[in-house]
């Protein structure tokens, strides 16, 4: 398991984003430590990084768009770029519906401050191609 600079709040982050992903009329199918609520499934890599399988803090479905939605925390504190960090971005960006074929859509929420140098990030190291199938959520919670 991957260990956290913050856990108190990452889990905040978690949460509030498993809030709008409600709002939205998400079905969730899991959540990493919310209660009633299981833990979301480790999703398949086909050869990202560090080659290990990885485990979304949110997964839910949008019956709407008939898409599966990954939800990511991230809370700035030294998790935007390590290679656990860039390896589930690739990952969770090649997650694709069986029977639809459409690709999953990856939330990810920051704190608002952090919300610039995520940005600058994503757009250096991730294709182009990638970046409509990518939603930064600007969080309440305050950086550090």
């Amino acid at each position: 398991m991957h260990l956290r600079n913050d856990p108190e709040k990452h889990q905040q982050l978690v949460e509030e984003l498993l809030s709008i992903f409600r709002d939205l009329g998400y079905r969730i199918l899991g959540a990493d430590g919310v209660g009633g609520v299981p833990r979301a499934q480790r999703l398949h890599n086909d050869g990202y990084g560090d080659q290990e399988d990885k485990e979304p803090d949110l997964y839910a479905f949008d019956a709407q768009q008939e898409r599966y939605i990954i939800g990511e925390a991230k809370t700035g504190d030294n998790d935007f770029e390590t290679e656990h960090a860039l390896t589930q971005y690739n990952v969770f960006l090649d997650q694709f519906d069986k029977k639809t074929g459409r690709q999953a859509m990856l939330y990810v929420i920051v704190p608002s401050p952090r919300v610039p140098e995520f940005n600058s990030l994503i757009t250096h190291y991730i294709h182009p191609d990638y970046w409509e199938s990518i939603v930064l959520v600007s969080s309440k919670l305050q950086a550090g």
